[in-house]
């Protein structure tokens, strides 16, 4: 290399350096904020209005996920994260349901048994023509989550600078 191809070749490398970069702080940051999401669902079941919902068969948990990241201009890239589930938006904002192919609503709960010894609970039939689910909102982005997701990219960033200071 000669001294008058140096500048170009310094050029290359800090935009490939910075892309790198970018597109390492979005992922860092996209799965810290997943991880955070999916944690968030715990407790009780079924949880008080306002908090996450719990987590019974962790299909909403699975469901939520964090896009690959992708370059949208020089430095700059994005990513989302997002549930998959049919019922996540109803769980995030409330809503009413109601039966779609049927008269009424039907799900099982568990009712306390006598109390006597080897006797077990058992479950009963509950109808209704509307249902009305309160809000417990999962996908917030608390200050917490904020400075963890800020430190994620950070750490994703230094991790792509000491990777080319060390010529991979």
């Amino acid at each position: 290399m000669t001294p008058a191809e140096l500048p170009g070749m310094l050029r290359r490398l800090a935009a490939d350096v910075k892309d790198r970069a970018a597109l390492g702080a979005a992922d860092a940051m996209a799965q810290s904020y997943q991880r955070d999401v999916v944690k968030s669902m715990r407790g009780p079941s079924p949880s008080p209005a306002g908090t996450p919902p719990a987590r019974r068969s962790g299909t909403l948990a699975r469901s939520v996920r964090a896009e690959a990241a992708r370059l949208v201009s020089a430095g700059r890239a994005m990513s989302s994260v997002a549930p998959h589930t049919v019922y996540a938006r109803i769980q995030q904002k409330g809503g009413d349901i109601y039966p779609v192919r049927a008269k009424a609503l039907r799900w099982k709960v568990k009712v306390a048994g006598p109390l006597l010894p080897g006797k077990r609970r058992t479950s009963k039939w509950v109808y209704a023509r509307h249902v009305r689910l309160p809000a417990r909102p999962y996908m917030v982005m608390s200050d917490p989550t904020r400075q963890r997701c800020r430190d994620a990219a950070r750490a994703a960033v230094a991790r792509v600078i000491r990777e080319a200071l060390d010529g991979g």
